[in-house]
């Protein structure tokens, strides 16, 4: 560009000095030759002043053309996000009024178990008017809270913990943690998604819908519907797997001072999973028991632990089968330096009312003993195949006071101990919604015990009674 606006000032300063000395004398006769020169240079500066403007026309149509397109792409654009616009206002609007027909189909449902009021029955009388606008007014909508409606029409508001062996545990800021029996239930309404057994289906998903005859699933794919006698159970998806499990920590001891010094104290934890379909149950129980005289110490009498994991899945509301169970065992005392079980089994739910449960299961499985001393040409260990049945009965004496028995048998060969069993007798009395104090009576069997490397014989029967406090999560 430089050089262009160089030659341009080179012509122009050039053409006058052309046409000074290309003047016309007598001595040549004429002015052709300037003039053709004049023409020339002209000819040339104009080609250069075309390449130039046609450069900056370019680029000026070119900015126009880019103007264009961009409109033209900009109103392409808009028109494809509108149509999407319009798409996901369609489905909201199918999303809300699918919910106001969910709350009119709540309205009649009430309106319906109205006494008195029926399809075919007129609305003669102003009790009746008003015990359908009473209906028709607490019809909540679950948005932050869990909503359940009892049979005799009372609303419940707080968060679901879940339905599991036809109980609701239902947490509310007032009454606190609620069982309720199912039948006792005539409306849910859950705002969160839960994870639902299904009879004949299995694992289901979706916030949670249930009338007096049906059970809705509503999720982001798909809405489905099913018979509420089919549904076995259900638990709260949760953000987080915690949400999932319970514990309930036990401490009870007992201390004496004076010529005789004596500790004798209790541990028990038991951790709960309850998912809709699965249940994991994991038990720890420690008993430990020193003494002496004052002068020379103390020695352990009793040392004793027992680690046990149960696994359940739920097919049916009674039934239900264990792919797997175990439990660790240590008690130097009884001649047991470590003993291991592993099975599987079936179970079922034999009595399950409001105030009672009765629960059986067993099965067969392999017990592996390491004994802590045995006479000279004795097994060291012992293994074998043993028959094993569970049994656990809750009895809910009182709103606050329930009795629990739980009963575990283990049947193998004689050398591994024969008939063996682990029962524990228990009375809960709740103080607050999380602190309960408990009495305990454990007896522990072993119908044939390994001798001592000495030659001496634990005792086949270990008794205890134990009192504490226990602690809920």
């Amino acid at each position: 560009m430089q050089r262009k606006v160089q030659s341009l000032l080179f012509s122009f300063l050039w053409l006058p000095l052309v046409a000074i000395s290309a003047e016309p004398t007598a001595s040549d006769g004429g002015s052709s030759v300037a003039v053709e020169i004049v023409e020339e240079a002209k000819k040339e500066v104009r080609a250069e002043v075309e390449e130039d403007v046609r450069e900056d026309v370019k680029k000026e149509i070119k900015e126009e053309v880019k103007e264009e397109v961009r409109e033209e792409v900009k109103q392409e654009i808009k028109g494809e996000v509108r149509e999407e616009v319009k798409e996901e206002v369609r489905e909201e609007i199918k999303i809300e009024e699918k919910k106001l027909a969910e709350e009119s189909e709540a309205i009649i449902e009430q309106m319906k178990s109205v006494e008195g009021v029926t399809s075919t029955v007129p609305v003669t009388t102003e009790t009746q008017k008003k015990e359908i606008a009473k209906a028709k007014t607490w019809i909540p909508s679950a948005v932050d809270y869990d909503w359940i409606q009892l049979t005799s029409n009372e609303w419940l508001k707080g968060e679901i913990k879940g339905m599991y062996k036809d109980r609701l545990e239902f947490d509310s800021d007032k009454l606190n943690l609620l069982k309720i029996d199912w039948e006792d239930v005539k409306i849910l309404r859950s705002h969160r998604v839960n994870n639902a057994n299904i009879d004949g289906i299995g694992a289901a998903s979706g916030v949670l819908e249930v009338t007096n005859n049906n059970v809705q699933l509503i999720n982001d794919y798909d809405d489905a519907i099913y018979d509420r006698s089919k549904l076995i159970s259900f638990a709260p998806g949760g953000d987080h797997e915690t949400d999932l499990w319970s514990v309930k920590a036990f401490l009870g001891f007992d201390v004496q001072e004076g010529n005789t010094k004596q500790l004798d104290y209790i541990a028990r934890l038991t951790m709960k999973r309850q998912a809709s379909v699965t249940r994991l149950v994991i038990d720890y129980t420690g008993n430990i028991s020193k003494t002496g005289d004052g002068d020379n110490g103390t020695i352990k009498t009793t040392d004793n632990h027992r680690l046990s994991a149960i696994y359940d899945y739920f097919k049916t509301q009674r039934f239900f089968y264990t792919p797997v169970f175990s439990e660790y065992y240590r008690d130097p005392f009884t001649n047991i330096d470590w003993k291991v079980t592993l099975g599987t089994g079936l179970g079922y739910t034999l009595i399950d009312k409001a105030d009672i449960e009765l629960e059986i299961s067993g099965g067969p499985a392999y017990v592996r003993t390491q004994f802590s001393s045995v006479q000279e040409g004795a097994d060291a260990s012992e293994s074998t195949i043993a028959a094993v049945f569970r049994t656990n009965y809750d009895f809910e004496l009182t709103d606050t006071l329930d009795f629990i028995a739980e009963y575990g048998m283990q049947i193998g060969r004689r050398a591994a101990g024969g008939y063996i069993h682990h029962m524990v007798l228990s009375v809960e009395n709740e103080l607050t919604q999380s602190v309960d104090i408990d009495i305990s009576f454990t007896w522990d069997r072993t119908t044939n015990p390994a001798k001592k490397a000495d030659g001496s014989s634990p005792e086949t029967d270990d008794y205890r009674m134990s009192f504490g406090f226990a602690y809920t999560f």
